[in-house]
């Protein structure tokens, strides 16, 4: 009888963790609901830029998302600023290393090596990845995470850290964080397109 209470406890705990709602206060989930990007910041010690968390509602399941992100060969169709995400190597079904290849504002065409491992965490797509090498940062790690909706759809959160190399960091930090919102956006446009093309 006395573990009750703690069995109870685990339940709960088991069965909330992971949920992206709890992420956001009542604010941001109303904002999140009515379509709008939900951008959160955190700084990061000794580091010129921020990691970005960006939450959005996607009128597509999480399959569909996930389709979508392993699709690299489409990627510069509807990315903005992507020239082109090249798989170099695929060691497992799972883990993807791409190169990306960017054109940025005052900059030009820039190139990125990263390393993308999918897993599944219950119904939810993550991908994490890091960064191998790259012209204009020292390190970038990120997570994509996908989970599905209370009411349809599927919510994601995009996390996104990259330290800059030291003579690019003041020029692009305006430009880098809007990258990473279109990027978001563009994802959702994308995820929805091809769910409405499926129904």
């Amino acid at each position: 009888m006395r573990l009750r209470p703690l069995l109870f406890l685990l339940v709960t705990l088991s069965s909330s963790h992971g949920s992206l709602l709890s992420d956001l206060n009542p604010s941001q989930s109303a904002e999140l609901k009515s379509g709008q990007l939900v951008v959160k910041t955190e700084d990061v010690n000794d580091a010129p830029w921020p990691r970005l968390r960006v939450y959005t509602k996607v009128d597509a399941p999480v399959s569909v998302v996930e389709k979508l992100f392993r699709d690299y060969g489409s990627a510069s169709s509807y990315t903005p600023g992507l020239k082109s995400a090249e798989v170099l190597a695929q060691p497992t079904p799972d883990t993807y290393k791409v190169c990306y290849t960017s054109t940025m504002p005052l900059v030009g065409d820039t190139k990125s090596t990263v390393m993308n491992q999918y897993s599944k965490d219950g119904n939810a797509l993550v991908v994490n990845w890091k960064l191998v090498q790259a012209d204009l940062a020292d390190e970038s790690t990120g997570e994509l995470r996908v989970e599905p909706a209370p009411d349809g759809g599927s919510i994601l959160r995009y996390t996104n850290f990259v330290r800059p190399k030291s003579s690019f960091a003041k020029l692009a930090k305006s430009a880098a964080i809007t990258e990473v919102k279109n990027t978001v956006s563009a994802i959702k446009t994308e995820s929805e397109k091809r769910a409405a093309q499926q129904s």
